[in-house]
């Protein structure tokens, strides 16, 4: 079945592939592009505003590609984002630069809800998972090189790195246009709980309302999905700062890859292991692995980041995964998942929202080690506040529950999507 999911939408996985490299490298080398031209306060603020501005604007940019089509806005935020990568082929000005960071931003305001709207179009409910597997997996592919290609996009002329962007959109929208036709979602139920364009389609009221009534492991999927986000944040604000000023940086360059990199290898894994063991020490273990490789990672920007960013993910799908299933063991029905999962992605999101503009702030005070180590505290606080919100609940909670296995779950995002 993989199989032929790869080959009949070949052309959606090299698409998407493509536009992933091109977008992520984009997306790292905003802050040490802008770096050059303004206070780091200033980027950091544009880096954070960029990811208010689509968590303000996804819900019509949902609705939109509802009623015009899910393919025809991907292509078109690809020809946005050729047109922000452009920008840098005339050279890196204070112009350029603000227009570029302008366009990437409704660029990636269509391609989330896009690529995961298309995925569902043609997915049922026997390849759904299959269907997100791969687009996590090539999407991360995209990832993963385009960390391995950043060092050496640190020493390009800002020009010549425009026009490797540009063709490298050219391609993807390319491809796209090659990729089965995308077709309506029309019903609710075919809108499963990991897509996360439909998700923050409801009240907020009754949406605050479901988190509340399955507390506390949706609290502390809020709690925790919110700590990652600024972790994650600030790392894609910090690392490629730090590797513009080393010399030797090529080992360094893994390191926005190797938290995507961490997924794919171990996802399945880890799921398993979800399933079997006891879920309210994998959630006590996890957060405590995350918060404390997280902040290990500043302390080397060398192999060692590689190690620590590896754990730190390890540790942070560990306890996701194992607070998924908590839920889902939680909530009988399943009649909200779309207001309970939307909500989650809401709190994530803000989270790579408040990142940057943190970063941007303390990196030019106390530098990289202490702006990686106080982006870590939030994680620490959730790990603290998990030991708080256990009181008082009984075990079993968090035991699993004979037959049921980790459900679906809204991809959470390591690098900019």
């Amino acid at each position: 079945m993989a199989g032929l999911l790869i080959k009949k939408f070949l052309p959606f996985w090299i698409f998407l592939v493509f536009f992933k490299f091109a977008g992520a490298l984009h997306y790292s080398l905003i802050s040490s592009f802008g770096g050059q031209l303004l206070p780091l306060w200033i980027v950091g603020l544009f880096m954070g505003g960029s990811s208010v501005v689509q968590l303000l604007l996804d819900v019509p940019a949902g609705h939109i590609m509802d009623r015009y089509g899910y393919q025809l806005f991907l292509l078109v935020t690809t020809a946005i984002f050729f047109a922000a990568t452009v920008c840098y082929c005339f050279g890196l000005t204070l112009v350029t630069y603000v227009i570029s960071i302008v366009l990437s931003t409704f660029g990636w305001l269509f391609f989330g809800p896009g690529i995961n709207a298309y995925v569902l179009s043609h997915s049922n409910q026997a390849t759904a998972g299959r269907f997100m597997s791969l687009r996590d997996v090539t999407g991360s592919i995209g990832v993963v090189l385009s960390s391995i290609v950043l060092p050496l996009a640190l020493i390009m002329s800002p020009t010549l790195v425009g026009w490797i962007l540009s063709i490298s959109f050219v391609a993807s929208f390319a491809a796209l246009c090659f990729a089965p036709k995308d077709r309506m979602v029309a019903t609710a139920e075919e809108k499963i709980s990991s897509q996360h364009f439909y998700l923050r389609r409801h009240s907020l009221v009754k949406a605050l309302g479901v988190i509340n009534r399955l507390n506390p492991a949706s609290g502390m999927l809020v709690v925790s999905g919110f700590a990652a986000g600024v972790f994650y944040g600030s790392v894609w604000f910090v690392l490629p700062l730090v590797m513009a000023s080393k010399t030797n940086s090529f080992a360094l360059g893994l390191g926005l890859g190797i938290f995507d990199f961490a997924v794919v290898v171990l996802g399945w894994a880890l799921g398993v292991l979800a399933d079997r063991f006891n879920r309210r020490m994998l959630v006590f273990f996890g957060l405590l692995v995350f918060a404390v490789s997280a902040s290990m990672t500043g302390f080397s920007f060398s192999w060692v980041f590689l190690i620590f960013g590896f754990l730190a993910t390890t540790g942070d799908e560990i306890s996701s995964l194992s607070l998924w299933a908590w839920l889902h063991n939680l909530d009988k029905d399943h009649a909200n998942d779309g207001a309970v999962s939307g909500i989650i992605s809401v709190f994530s999101d803000a989270g790579w929202a408040v990142g940057p503009m943190i970063a941007g702030f303390v990196y030019g005070i106390l530098g990289p080690t202490w702006t990686i180590i106080l982006s870590s505290l939030p994680i620490f606080a959730a790990w603290i506040a998990y030991q708080t919100v256990l009181h008082g609940h009984s075990p079993q909670f968090l035991q699993n529950t004979q037959g049921i296995t980790v459900p679906p779950k809204p991809h959470r995002p390591r690098h900019r999507s």
